[in-house]
C-alpha cells in the first residue's frame, strides 16, 4: 500500500551533515559552561552527582546530597556526571570548574537521543507505505527520502520548547529520553534486523530504568508489545526481540542487584527507590486523583511543552489515517499512546512526565512533512520567522536597558529582577551574540530568496530560532540570569564566616530545614560538609548550624529553633541571594559555656 505523498526530488535534498551537526552542537553547548548550578532541578541534580563525585566507585549503589538519601530520579545521569567529575579532576582543572565539566554528560545523552531518532524515522521512512508517489519518475530514491526525513526527525526535537532547558541542566529526564529512543529504534529494527534488535532494546530498557526507574519505560514497552502482537506481520518478530531483549536485561541487572546487596545500605535504598517508582502512579497514592483540572493542567502544558510537534504529529495521524495496520505508523502511534497514557495515570503537573512523548512525536511529525500543503508549509515558515524574530529583537533591547539604562521602564524591571547586579559587556559574548544574530538574518534570506523547497525547510527555521533565542539568552543574559539563581555567594559568605569564627581546620556543618537544592550546592561553593540533624557523625563534632527559613511566613521555623535550641546555639551570620527576597540562611555556633557544660565524648575528664 503506497500512500499519497507529493514528492520531487528538488524538494528532498539532503541537510548537510555539517549543517546538521553545527544545529546540534549549538543547540546544546550554550548555556552549560560559565555558569553555576541553578536552582531547583538543576541544583538538584548537581548535589547528587558531587556525593558520587566525592565518594568512591563502590559506594555509588547509594545515592545521596550531602549525607541524606536521594531517591527522587534515576542513576544513570548522575553516574555519567559524578564519572566526568573524576576523569576532569585528575587533569588539574580549577575546582569552579567542575560543575561545569559535569554538565558534559547532557551532550552524550542528547547526541545518543538523536542518534536514535534519526535511525528511526530512517528506518521508517524507508519502508514501502511511506515512499511518495511516482507516476511520473520525479520522486527522490528511497534512501535520499528516508534521509531527508530522518534530517528533519531530528530538526523536530531541537525545535520543542519543552526540552530546551531540561537540555542544559542536570536533570536525569535527559539520559530517560536516550533510553527511550533507543528503545523506539529497537522496535522499528526488529522489522528487518532482529539478533541487534535485541541486543538494542536491552541496552535501552537499561539506560531508561536507570535514568528514572520503571514507571515510564514499562508502559512504553507494554503498548509496543501490544501493538505487535495484535498485527500479523509483527506478531512474533517483535515479541521474539523482546524477550531476547528481556533476558538480556537479567543479565545486566542480575549482577548489578547482588553488588548493590552487598553494599552498605544498598538494600535500603533500593527499598526507597522502588517506594518512589510506586508513588509515581496516581493510581496507587489514594491522595491524588485524576480530576478534570488535572486534565486542564496536561492540556495546558502539552500544548507549550510539545510545540510544534504535536500538531505537526496529529496532522500525520490524519494525513496517514488509513495505513493505521501498517508497522510503520504502529509502532510510533503505539508509543506515542504510551507516552499519554504514563502522563495521565503519574502526575500531568509534572514537566518531567512529559519526555516519554517527544520521541514517537518527533518522529510522527518529520513523517508527515512531505504530505503538508505549501501553503502550510509557508505558514509555519513564516510564523517562526516573524515569531523568533521579534523575541531576539526583546532580547537585544532587554539587554541594551540592563546594560546601558535605557530605556529607563525597562532598566527598571530588570533591577526589581536581579537587585545590586552591576552590568558587565563581555566582548567574546557580545561578538557570539551579534554573529548569531547576523546568522539569523542569513537564514532568513535563504528562506525568502532559495527557490529549494526542502521537506525539512520549515524545521530548519524553527529550529534555528529555538538556537538564536538560546545563544541570545546564555550570551547576553546569563551573568544577570546566574546573578539570579545561583547560591555561589551565599556559599562563599557561609565558608567565610565558618572560617572566621570556628579557626583554621576541617569544619562540618549541620543542616536544618535546609532543601535539596541548597544543601548540594551550597556544600560544592563553600566546600563544608553537611550533615543531617539525625546523622550520628555531626552529633559531638559539628559546632555550626545553618537553618533556611521564609519571610512569607514571618520565620516560623528560625522562631520555633532558637525557643527550644537557643540556649545551645547563637546566630553568626544571616544571607540570602540577592534576587529572593523571601529565602533566608541562618548561620549558628554553638556557644562555649554551653560546651564547657556538655562536654562530648571526645573532650570530656576521664
Amino acid at each position: 500500500m503506497v500512500l499519497t505523498a507529493a514528492l520531487t526530488a528538488s524538494n528532498n535534498a539532503r541537510l548537510s551533515r555539517r549543517l546538521l551537526w553545527g544545529l546540534i552542537l549549538l543547540y546544546v553547548l550554550p548555556g552549560l559552561f560559565a555558569r553555576t548550578p541553578w536552582k531547583p532541578e538543576d541544583s538538584t541534580g548537581f548535589g547528587q552527582s558531587f556525593h558520587f563525585f566525592k565518594v568512591p566507585v563502590e559506594q555509588w549503589a547509594y545515592s545521596q546530597i550531602g549525607d541524606r538519601l536521594y531517591v527522587e530520579g534515576g542513576l544513570a545521569a548522575a553516574w555519567l556526571a559524578g564519572l566526568l567529575g573524576k576523569l576532569v579532576s585528575f587533569t588539574g582543572i580549577p575546582y569552579a570548574w567542575l560543575d561545569d565539566a559535569m554538565r558534559l554528560g547532557n551532550v552524550f545523552w542528547l547526541i545518543l537521543a538523536g542518534w536514535a531518532i534519526w535511525n528511526t524515522t530512517y528506518r521508517l521512512a524507508k519502508r514501502v507505505e511511506l515512499q511518495p508517489e511516482d507516476p511520473l519518475g520525479a520522486a527522490p530514491t528511497r534512501v535520499d527520502y528516508a534521509r531527508a526525513v530522518a534530517d528533519a526527525s531530528v530538526l523536530c526535537l531541537l525545535a520543542t520548547l519543552g526540552l530546551l532547558v531540561k537540555a542544559h541542566t542536570q536533570v536525569p529526564e535527559v539520559a530517560e529520553l536516550a533510553g527511550l529512543s533507543i528503545i523506539l529504534l529497537a522496535a522499528v529494527r526488529s522489522l528487518d534486523r532482529p539478533i541487534g534488535a535485541g541486543w538494542m532494546l536491552g541496552w535501552g530498557i537499561v539506560i531508561a530504568f536507570f535514568a528514572r526507574g520503571w514507571a515510564h519505560w514499562l508502559p512504553f514497552l507494554l503498548l509496543l508489545l501490544i501493538s505487535s502482537v495484535s498485527h500479523p506481520s509483527m506478531r512474533f518478530g517483535l515479541l521474539r526481540r523482546i524477550l531476547r531483549a528481556l533476558a538480556i536485561l537479567a543479565m545486566g541487572l542480575v549482577p548489578w542487584f547482588i553488588w548493590l546487596m552487598s553494599l552498605k545500605h544498598g538494600e535500603a535504598w533500593w527499598h526507597a527507590w522502588m517506594t518512589w517508582n510506586a508513588q509515581r502512579f496516581l493510581i496507587l497514592d489514594p491522595s491524588k486523583s485524576l480530576d478534570t483540572a488535572t486534565l486542564v493542567i496536561a492540556l495546558k502544558t502539552s500544548l507549550w511543552f510539545l510545540w510544534p510537534i504535536l500538531p505537526m504529529a496529529g496532522w500525520t495521524l490524519w494525513r496517514y489515517r488509513s495505513a493505521f495496520q501498517e508497522p510503520s505508523m504502529r509502532i510510533p502511534m503505539a508509543a506515542a499512546l504510551a507516552g499519554f497514557v504514563v502522563l495521565l495515570i503519574t502526575n500531568p503537573s509534572e514537566e518531567a512526565n512529559y519526555i516519554p512523548l517527544l520521541p514517537p512525536l518527533s518522529v510522527l511529525a518529520a513523517l508527515g512533512l512531505s504530505t503538508m500543503r505549501r501553503g502550510l508549509i509557508s505558514l509555519i515558515d513564516w510564523f517562526a520567522v516573524l515569531c523568533f524574530t521579534l523575541i531576539a529583537v526583546l532580547v537585544w533591547l532587554g539587554w541594551t536597558a540592563a546594560t546601558f539604562g535605557f530605556p529607563a521602564k525597562i532598566a527598571a524591571n530588570f533591577e526589581k529582577l536581579s537587585p545590586g547586579y552591576v552590568p558587565d559587556v563581555v566582548g567574546l559574548e557580545l561578538v557570539v551574540a551579534m554573529l548569531a544574530t547576523y546568522a539569523w538574518v542569513r537564514l532568513i534570506i535563504w528562506r525568502t530568496t532559495s527557490r529549494k523547497k526542502a521537506l525539512w525547510r520549515p524545521m530548519v527555521l524553527s529550529c534555528g530560532g529555538i538556537i538564536l533565542i538560546w545563544l541570545l539568552m546564555m550570551t547576553l543574559w546569563i551573568p544577570r540570569i546566574d546573578y539570579a539563581k545561583t547560591f555561589k555567594m551565599v556559599g562563599q559568605q557561609l565558608a567565610t564566616t565558618v572560617a572566621r569564627e570556628g579557626g583554621q581546620g576541617p569544619h562540618c556543618v549541620r543542616d536544618f530545614n535546609l532543601g535539596d537544592a541548597q544543601r548540594g550546592t551550597l556544600e560544592y561553593h563553600s566546600a563544608l560538609t553537611f550533615y543531617s540533624r539525625q546523622s550520628a557523625v555531626e552529633k559531638h563534632q559539628c559546632r555550626f548550624l545553618i537553618l533556611q527559613d521564609d519571610t512569607r511566613r514571618a520565620f516560623p521555623v528560625k522562631f520555633e529553633f532558637e525557643q527550644s535550641q537557643g540556649a545551645e546555639w547563637q546566630q553568626v551570620w544571616s544571607g540570602r541571594r540577592n534576587s529572593d527576597k523571601y529565602e533566608f540562611f541562618f548561620l549558628y555556633q554553638q556557644k562555649s559555656d554551653w560546651l564547657n557544660n556538655h562536654p562530648t565524648p571526645n573532650n570530656a575528664a576521664p
